[in-house]
């Protein structure tokens, strides 16, 4: 013991080191293979892109569904036929002409008629392949075909014929004519060619003779 002093601490013996309190370190939590966790996204964000998506596709449908339906409207006019004709005899009365420049390529699925008329007639639309009609009972001296025109190609310097027959006198207003077409991936019925066409149906002449007068004697 020490009088008027502290003790001092005890050496500390070869061999033999003073334990020192560990630190701590919190670590990081770790996924089964050790890799840090990737945060998930909020199920709001992944609803914001879903319906972007599904915007996107909806104009998308929309534009196309628009293109598809409104191709480029085919030559119209204001034009009045008139045409006559013989029962029994057909006749010919051009409505729509493709012209050389048309540059367009028609496949036609159909040609709408309607007529206003005074007795029942026959009216057939048909397709006249390489030229066309005005008004004529000889249709082949100025078309390479006639064909039926549905499911057929139209392109520049076809033309459109209706054929028309009456097995009694008649008088018709033919309205303009529509054609159903599809053009690539395009369609639509569309009214075509003359405004309107005004046909007369007569009977035919009467024929007569003199009645030879027997003599007598």
């Amino acid at each position: 013991m020490t009088v008027g002093g502290t003790e001092s601490a005890p050496k500390q013996g070869p061999g033999r080191r003073r334990a020192e309190p560990t630190k701590r370190v919190r670590s990081r939590s770790f996924g089964s293979l050790g890799a840090p966790r990737v945060p998930r996204p909020s199920f709001q964000s992944k609803t914001w892109r879903i319906a972007m998506i599904s915007v996107a596709v909806l104009m998308l449908l929309g534009w196309f569904a628009w293109y598809a339906t409104t191709p480029e409207d085919l030559p119209t006019d204001a034009k009045t036929t008139s045409a006559s004709g013989v029962v029994s005899t057909p006749l010919y009365v051009g409505m729509f002409s493709a012209p050389d420049d048309f540059g367009r390529t028609l496949r036609i699925s159909g040609v709408r008629v309607h007529a206003t008329t005074s007795a029942d007639m026959e009216v057939t639309p048909v397709l006249c392949r390489r030229g066309t009609v005005g008004v004529t009972t000889q249709p082949e001296q100025f078309c390479a075909e006639l064909v039926n025109p549905e499911g057929e190609r139209m392109v520049g310097g076809d033309s459109i014929v209706l054929k028309i027959v009456s097995e009694e006198p008649v008088v018709a207003v033919i309205d303009q004519i529509q054609i159903a077409y599809r053009e690539d991936v395009r369609w639509d019925t569309q009214p075509a060619g003359h405004q309107q066409a005004i046909v007369t149906v007569t009977g035919r002449p009467a024929e007569t003779g003199t009645d030879d007068e027997s003599a007598t004697e």
